[in-house]
């Protein structure tokens, strides 16, 4: 609908050689007239596009015992933890420490 409107009107102005206005001034209304389509056809474009979802990640520390059993367990990330770091005792007085440091997606909890 309003597109027919836009081209009746286009045609009064611009149809016939007894226009009131200038060629030159056919021209730039022209010119202006492509531009703020192209401009609309741009915004219709980027808003048909499907959103994006930020995934959530999760920081996970692995813990492991030195000694001869080897238990690997992991646990949420705190402030401070760092590859190396001795942050307990297994059995049998064995250190744990910090093995690796990594993220992941979260998971989702129901």
């Amino acid at each position: 609908m309003v597109g027919v409107i836009l081209q009746s009107a286009f045609l009064q102005l611009f149809g016939n050689n007894s226009s009131i206005l200038s060629p030159e001034v056919q021209g730039i209304l022209t010119l202006l007239l492509m531009a703020i389509s192209l401009t609309f056809l741009y915004y219709l474009m980027i808003q048909m596009q499907p959103k994006k979802t930020q995934e959530s990640y999760e920081t996970v520390t692995v813990l492991k015992c030195l000694g001869g059993s080897g238990s690997v367990t992991e646990r949420p990330f705190q402030k401070g933890d760092f590859v190396g770091k001795v942050v307990g005792e297994c059995a049998e007085k064995i250190p744990q420490v910090i093995h690796a440091i990594y993220e992941r997606k979260a998971q989702d909890k129901k």
